[in-house]
């Protein structure tokens, strides 16, 4: 696993213009191709918001690194982030998520880095803001993927940029619960997979149908950003929104749930 090593350096002066220009050429390619922002005047604008300068810096890096040598078009895309499906030097798929600095929605994610004993302190700036969730991001998924919790093996991190194992195939992603056909044995698999998270000290913090998938007929938890520590005074509420939205799910579907209350006591058993 490539963990996130030393502070990445890169001279701006040195990186080749003609470098830069055939990276910023390739990223708008793949934006036609996905025709994702081709109908409205603002495309070049949040084009722009993606791929500013900075990100496309650190794209060349890991590029040049040997990560990912390919970046394909877009796999997901939210208020937030997009995902791209990148593929190495051994054909092997990668999800590379970059997340929007001037996305003004991280301010309302603040309570989930707040108070949280890993992150003692929060710079200033949106900026600062959105480099530590990738980076919480990635932390998350590294202690449930080192506790053989179920979710995209993690791969590297630098600041806005998280890239991942890629669930799917050929640059589709698998399918997300909410449009799966369901069985009793999803709900106590998800339940004891929210418990094997609790044992390892963290709570998902925004679980639903829409962020696990089902792949394989396996289950596989995703989206990590929002996760807290146990210690994060907020994280028994969280819990309990967490479970309560499984709940909600199965319930509608005709299947059998437990009560808060017993769900609770099987997740936190010793």
């Amino acid at each position: 696993m490539i963990d996130e090593g030393e502070p990445i350096v890169i001279d701006e002066d040195n990186i080749p213009k003609r470098v830069m220009m055939k990276v910023t050429h390739n990223l708008t390619k793949i934006e036609k191709e996905q025709r994702i922002l081709r109908r409205h005047e603002s495309d070049r604008e949040v084009f722009e918001e993606v791929f500013d300068k900075s990100t496309l810096m650190i794209l060349y890096h890991i590029m040049n690194t040997g990560i990912f040598s390919i970046l394909n078009g877009v796999v997901a895309s939210g208020k937030e982030s997009r995902v791209y499906w990148g593929v190495t030097d051994k054909n092997k798929n990668v999800a590379v998520k970059i997340y929007l600095i001037t996305c003004v929605e991280f301010k309302n994610r603040l309570q989930y880095i707040v108070d949280d004993p890993r992150f003692n302190s929060v710079k200033k700036g949106m900026r600062n803001i959105v480099k530590l969730w990738a980076r919480k991001e990635f932390k998350n998924l590294r202690t449930a993927y080192n506790a053989e919790i179920p979710v995209p093996k993690p791969i590297y991190v630098k600041d806005n940029v998280l890239v991942t194992q890629f669930i799917g195939e050929d640059g589709v992603h698998a399918p997300t619960l909410n449009v799966c056909e369901v069985s009793q044995k999803y709900y106590t698999e998800i339940l004891e997979i929210i418990s094997k998270l609790y044992k390892a000290k963290l709570v998902h913090a925004d679980l639903s149908e829409y962020n696990i998938f089902l792949h394989n007929n396996k289950i596989m938890l995703f989206d990590f950003g929002s996760a807290v520590h146990i210690a994060h005074p907020n994280a028994e509420q969280f819990l309990i929104r967490d479970i309560s939205n499984i709940n909600r799910f199965f319930n509608k579907k005709g299947f059998d749930v437990y009560e808060l209350k017993r769900a609770m006591e099987m997740v936190k058993k010793d």
